[in-house]
């Protein structure tokens, strides 16, 4: 892995957690702050086993831990590290996912090695294309799959999440999100900070408080809970 918060208040609802960093993504979201990871220009490399022996000693401390990145599904051996977090610590897992690895997404459910997801809606699905990385045009209709698992799956919490970044949440493509949406437990809208994006060119426009309320006005008529980060 490439960073390794050793205790988070924020990353896990309702858990203090430590929070493992994986580099690579699949997607070029120009307000992601985590741009050395995504594009892997960080040279750090911290190995699991130090820092699950780490946790594993203070794990009074600990009531979770977050795998996020970057994408961390991308990782060929995720479910290999899950099992020896699980087995060494026996603490729950909070993946963070932008949903394009449904099969693995379903797997790591269903032998149980996930807690917890948060799975990021960038945007209507129109939109997505521009964000990949490559011209995988197959990658919507994966994130449309791993929507459906955890929408139909009973055995963990999830919730679906946005950054609000205003080029793509136009008033065109709230009903996209709102579809997507459909049906959730929970739906967290997140501020937009303009301020060490992936892209310069990024927009630097953020939207009002007044804004933000009337889209979670909007989005509860969907979801069970809406609420604003």
């Amino acid at each position: 892995m490439q960073g390794w918060l050793k205790t988070s208040f924020i990353d896990y609802p309702g858990k203090i957690a430590s929070v493992f960093f994986y580099g690579g993504c699949n997607f070029r979201c120009p307000f992601c702050h985590n741009g050395d990871l995504v594009l892997q220009k960080t040279a750090e490399e911290i190995s699991e086993d130090e820092a699950i022996s780490k946790i594993k000693k203070k794990k009074h401390l600990y009531e979770g831990i977050v795998l996020t990145g970057g994408e961390p599904t991308m990782v060929p051996n995720i479910a290999a590290i899950i099992r020896e977090i699980k087995s060494q610590t026996g603490l729950p897992v909070k993946l963070d996912t932008n949903g394009t690895a449904p099969d693995k997404l379903e797997a790591l459910i269903s032998e149980g090695l996930i807690d917890y997801v948060a799975m990021d809606i960038k945007t209507s699905l129109m939109k997505y294309p521009g964000l990949f990385a490559t011209k995988d045009e197959a990658l919507v209709d994966k994130i449309k799959q791993s929507i459906e698992i955890l929408k139909n799956q009973k055995k963990i919490q999830y919730e679906f999440r946005s950054t609000v970044y205003p080029p793509l949440f136009e008033e065109s493509d709230l009903g996209g999100i709102a579809e997507l949406i459909n049906g959730a437990e929970a739906y967290y809208l997140q501020q937009y900070n303009p301020r060490n994006t992936l892209t310069e060119d990024a927009s630097k426009e953020i939207l009002p408080t007044s804004k933000l309320k009337e889209l979670q006005e909007y989005f509860s008529k969907f979801v069970k809970h809406c609420e604003i980060r």
